[in-house]
């Protein structure tokens, strides 16, 4: 059934059942991710397809006079005739605006709020793109027009007034404003990999039985809660935003929006960094070398370039050959020589040579080269919780 938007149900008009032509649908979608809003081509081409196919259910109703008319007295009767076939030039000029004006060609924006538990704010940060808040900071004014203070409970999650149920209660928000929920994922992911940056290497991937959790919120007019995994892991020490770090999150704010090749690679490997934020080491590991590609990689010599740009951010102790023993490591787990990288032998032979571990240099490398050059002077990795205690006690620093 189809009517136009605003008329009472009893006024619908007939029901079509409409079959697509699919290679036709097909080169639709691969055209609007090309060339349509950009947040397409962050979809798969069966969800575009999908996105295509649900804009014609929701507008049949402009074409649905004609496309009746041509159905029942003219060619369509006797054969399945394209709706083209018998609807006027003028009609499809309106379905053309009308896409024209959908969030297919222009993109909508909503805001998505993650809760967080290993984030604290001591300062709140606030820009076009993303802003962190502390527990209560979940106000009016960060939200889209339409919503009143009696829809917002801002300290638990979900933050919802009108809510029935067990809440939980966050240290923090991320907000990510975004067109559609992939994209915001994806730029969560980007801004929780340059928080992941911050805490000193020791702590970075020192985890807790401490309880996390997930899901997040839309704001889109209406009051949206969706399940997810956790955000971030269970951090032994809760990472705390201040106003020092204003500098870094305005040059990540920057670079998410930028159409510059050179900033797109920052936020791949923010991104890469994210996703080998995680307790096994054996998963970090071939994660962490897409990093280093995003950022450095050249496709016709990948390895070389890595080690030509990675040496001098890490001084002379990490020289040529070591990269290259390093780096071998790639080739043995992601082209299934030991899935496994404990089980390869250039990891033993790593450590028999420079008597450290290549999970954990590997570890190093990728966040002091993501900080450099992502970041450069404006973020700087936070000293240990307890070094002062640790000086103490030992008289050696950590």
């Amino acid at each position: 059934m189809y009517k136009e938007p605003g008329k009472p149900h009893f006024l619908s008009g007939a029901g079509f059942e409409v079959n697509y032509d699919l290679r036709g649908l097909l080169q639709a979608a691969l055209f609007m991710r090309r060339n349509a809003a950009s947040h397409l081509r962050s979809l798969s081409v069966g969800d575009v397809e999908k996105a295509l196919t649900d804009f014609m259910s929701s507008n049949f109703w402009i074409i649905g006079d004609e496309a009746w008319d041509g159905c029942l007295l003219g060619g369509g009767r006797k054969s399945d005739m394209a709706f083209s076939a018998f609807v006027s030039e003028s009609t499809k000029k309106r379905l053309a605006e009308a896409i024209h004006a959908s969030d297919l060609f222009v993109e909508p924006r909503q805001l998505f709020v993650f809760p967080l538990v290993v984030v604290s704010v001591a300062q709140s940060f606030d820009c076009s793109t993303f802003f962190f808040a502390e527990p209560a900071g979940l106000t009016l004014d960060r939200l889209p027009p339409g919503y009143s203070a009696a829809d917002v409970r801002s300290e638990s999650f979900p933050p919802f007034a009108r809510r029935n149920g067990t809440d939980q209660s966050p240290s923090s928000w991320l907000g990510v404003w975004g067109p559609t929920k992939e994209v915001a994922r994806r730029n969560r992911a980007a801004i929780l990999g340059a928080l992941a940056l911050l805490p000193h290497r020791h702590e970075r991937y020192l985890f807790t039985m401490r309880k996390v959790f997930g899901g997040f919120c839309v704001f889109d007019g209406s009051l949206t809660m969706v399940s997810s995994e956790p955000h971030t892991p269970a951090l032994s020490e809760n990472v705390l935003i201040e106003s020092e770090d204003h500098s870094w999150l305005a040059v990540l704010a920057e670079k998410i929006i930028s159409p510059v090749k050179a900033d797109r690679r920052s936020i791949r490997a923010l991104e890469y960094f994210y996703r080998a934020w995680v307790p096994d080491p054996t998963r970090r590991f071939p994660t962490l070398f897409g990093a280093l590609d995003a950022i450095y990689g050249d496709a016709a010599k990948a390895t070389q370039s890595v080690i030509e740009a990675v040496g001098p951010v890490m001084g002379a102790a990490y020289d040529y050959q070591r990269l290259k023993v390093l780096l071998g490591l790639r080739a043995s787990v992601i082209h299934g020589g030991a899935p496994n990288v404990y089980e390869s032998s250039d990891y033993h032979r790593y450590y028999e040579r420079y008597e450290e571990d290549a999970t954990r240099d590997l570890e190093l490398i990728v966040a002091r080269c993501l900080q450099a050059v992502i970041f450069g002077s404006a973020m700087q990795e936070r000293p240990h919780t307890y070094a002062e205690l640790f000086k103490r006690e030992t008289g050696r620093d950590i």
